[in-house]
């Protein structure tokens, strides 16, 4: 299905920023304001040979040119003054593409430049909302890494944007560089769809939901001085689980909750992680919070839209709840079905649309819910075999994402599967959560997902 396009918007040279981007905008701010490098993420490609970079970056000039928000800056007039915030195009501006030489083939050398790249602020004002890096092992395997900020596009925009960077490295036709323009604003135009009696019950709904679960400060890992402003350089750590395991985990999540919800199964883990491992006298009696991340289905033929189409709900866990594994991955299970009844995702939008004009007013609610309302930034991406199993010519060996973190939570936990296999990987701020906790976490959270898929060994031991 072709999503309607408003051409006065391309004519303009601009893309406006929809109500989530201004949200997501606000949350970027408030991190970089917190000392931190603000709210981006990347995605690695792992590659089983040497790319022609050649041809990448010929690939990149034609995706440039096919999407130039790429290589926007970002406008934002005073509050109440001209238009909303908005990309502002450079027509014949082209994406770089970065090369790196590492020094070694372990892939903690990629990491630690993924490290690097990760720990540094970049301002979509005055840089491009997405980067390009190339990191050339001397094993002759590359790794593309994509670097970006979350007020362009969510986290499933990336792999459908790899599979198009795929085509145009191949491409013969100059046709495919004639620039799509992007949809205008679908989450209010989602919202326009409803009554406004239901887009005001369900805006209410999130409200009495968020003011509950929200309250007070969540249990989480981090110890030290956590209010003071840092600079830090973040940390990454990854574990990879094989396809038995994986298609075993979902196997169990059926069998539990009706559905193969991993997202669930892997939350419970990382919940019952942290009650084991985070300071015991300080979070007594806190509950467990993570932000979940509902896709809108807005993308009409699965195109890559650069703009956010994630509705944020909460999901929560009190202490008591953590000894029984099977019974937590139930109750958050149960907690999302009672969510979407509600239409909590819905409410979401509603609100975020609302206070899309009170910047000030967002950015404080945003400070307090970052750093107090959350025991970890959390995010499950299921499968990304959409992104396809080659690039320019190279097999693809595995895709993940490595996300941000901030002060006090201090860790970051993304999930997603590719090939088969589940990849976890786990940003930390090392000042806060150091590198054996973050091990010790990782580690646990592996054995209690290996457990849960086979609780019959389990019970043996």
């Amino acid at each position: 299905m072709q999503l309607p396009t408003k051409p006065s918007r391309t004519q303009a040279g601009r893309q406006p920023l929809n109500p989530l981007d201004m949200a997501l905008r606000s949350v970027d701010l408030t991190i970089r304001g917190m000392g931190y490098p603000g709210f981006e993420t990347q995605m690695l490609v792992w590659l089983a040979g040497r790319i022609n970079a050649a041809q990448l970056r010929r690939g990149l000039a034609r995706l440039g040119r096919r999407r130039p928000t790429l290589t926007a800056r970002l406008v934002e007039p005073s509050t109440g003054q001209g238009p909303a915030p908005y990309w502002q195009h450079r027509p014949g501006i082209e994406p770089q593409l970065a090369e790196v030489d590492l020094p070694s083939d372990d892939p903690q050398a990629v990491l630690a430049s993924a490290e690097d790249l990760l720990s540094v602020a970049h301002d979509p004002a005055h840089n491009d909302p997405l980067r390009f890096y190339l990191l050339h092992r001397p094993n002759g395997r590359d790794v593309l890494l994509l670097q970006y900020n979350h007020a362009l596009m969510d986290n499933s925009a990336p792999a459908l944007l790899l599979r198009e960077l795929d085509q145009l490295c191949r491409a013969t036709d100059p046709a495919d560089d004639t620039p799509r323009p992007e949809p205008g604003d679908l989450v209010s135009r989602r919202l326009r769809r409803v009554t406004h009696a239901d887009r005001r019950k369900a805006a209410l709904a999130a409200v009495e939901l968020q003011g509950h679960t929200l309250r007070g400060r969540a249990a989480i890992l981090g110890t030290g001085d956590e209010d003071k402003p840092r600079r830090v350089k973040l940390r990454i750590a990854t574990r990879t689980l094989e396809p038995e395991l994986t298609r075993a985990i979902g196997a169990r999540s059926v069998e539990l909750c009706g559905l193969p919800n991993l997202s669930m199964a892997i939350l419970a883990c990382a919940f019952r992680a942290i009650g084991q491992w985070g300071p015991e006298a300080r979070n007594a009696g806190r509950h467990l919070v993570a932000g979940i991340g509902l896709d809108l289905n807005l993308r009409g033929g699965g195109q890559a839209l650069l703009q956010n189409l994630l509705s944020v709900v909460p999901i929560t866990a009190q202490p008591g709840e953590l000894a029984d594994c099977d019974g937590l991955v139930r109750s958050l299970s149960r907690q999302m079905r009672d969510r979407l009844e509600a239409k909590i995702d819905l409410g979401v939008l509603r609100l975020a649309r609302a206070f899309g004009r009170r910047p000030r007013h967002v950015r404080w609610v945003v400070e307090h819910m970052l750093r107090w309302s959350y025991s970890l930034w959390y995010a499950y991406f299921g499968s990304l075999d959409a992104a396809g199993h080659a690039l320019g010519g190279v097999p693809v060996e595995q895709i993940y994402y490595v996300g941000p973190t901030w002060s006090p939570i201090g860790i970051a936990l993304l999930a997603n599967q590719y090939r088969g296999r589940l990849l976890l990987q786990a940003t930390y701020d090392p000042e806060l959560i150091g590198e054996t906790l973050a091990a010790q976490v990782l580690d646990t959270l592996v054995a209690d997902l290996t457990a849960f898929a086979t609780p019959a060994a389990s019970s043996e031991k």
